[in-house]
């Protein structure tokens, strides 16, 4: 149930701006910066014995994305059998990038099932398998994204999830998507929920090769914006 109520506000005309201060031991400062763009904003200081790190993220809201998008047709045709299903199911009734967005939300949410077991993780692969990883879901929806022109590009970082007050940093991957007017956004195809809770790491360094970490949480707070 919380995680459909997070679906849906996910997608409302209301945007939830969420704000999440931590402290991280993390021994490596190089692999974390300061990061932005429509709707992450990341402030990394260095603090004695690890990073201070502020985290400020806005749901995606329907109207902020309600612009048509096109089909490109060379690119859905040079797709795998599998991967132009996906599209067929996941774009039906669309009529904008937000329907769409949402149409592949949805279709993750009921043909992919989690699994950290070694798969291949190719779009195709994960889409034959009907389950993934992190990496996985992002490979399936920016190989649906191509097919209606839309750039984007992997992002390797941490979800912070939170047990008792305590941050326990889980390697993950997600996507950046290149929208018209020079906005890019965040779009996390396995979590879908848009919050705070993303560490994004500097290029050049996978997750799983950062020694483990953990942390504690300073600070958050959470409003409704009707914009």
């Amino acid at each position: 149930m919380k995680a459909l109520l997070l679906f849906l506000l996910a997608w409302s005309p209301l945007s939830q701006e969420s704000r999440l201060e931590v402290f991280v031991t993390c021994r490596a400062p190089m692999l974390f910066s300061d990061f932005g763009n429509d709707n992450f904003r990341q402030a990394v200081r260095p603090v004695p014995g690890g990073l201070r790190v502020d985290l400020k993220s806005r749901t995606l809201r329907l109207r902020g994305l309600n612009h048509r998008f096109a089909v490109d047709a060379a690119v859905l045709a040079a797709q795998p059998g599998a991967v132009r299903q996906a599209f067929a199911q996941a774009s039906q009734g669309a009529l904008s990038l937000a329907d769409y967005l949402r149409g592949i939300s949805l279709f993750l949410r009921n043909r992919v099932a989690y699994d950290e077991a070694e798969l291949p993780q190719g779009a195709a692969e994960v889409l034959a398998q009907g389950k993934g990883h992190c990496i996985g879901y992002a490979n399936v929806a920016q190989a649906l994204l191509a097919c209606v022109g839309v750039s984007s590009r992997q992002v390797n970082g941490f979800f912070l999830r939170e047990v008792r007050g305590r941050i326990e940093p889980v390697p993950h991957r997600w996507l950046e998507v290149f929208l018209p007017g020079n906005r890019r956004i965040f779009f996390d195809p396995q979590y879908q929920d848009f919050s705070s809770r993303y560490l994004v790491a500097n290029a050049g360094f996978p997750p799983e090769t950062i020694e483990r970490f953990d942390g504690v949480v300073v600070g958050r707070s959470k409003k409704i914006l009707d914009e």
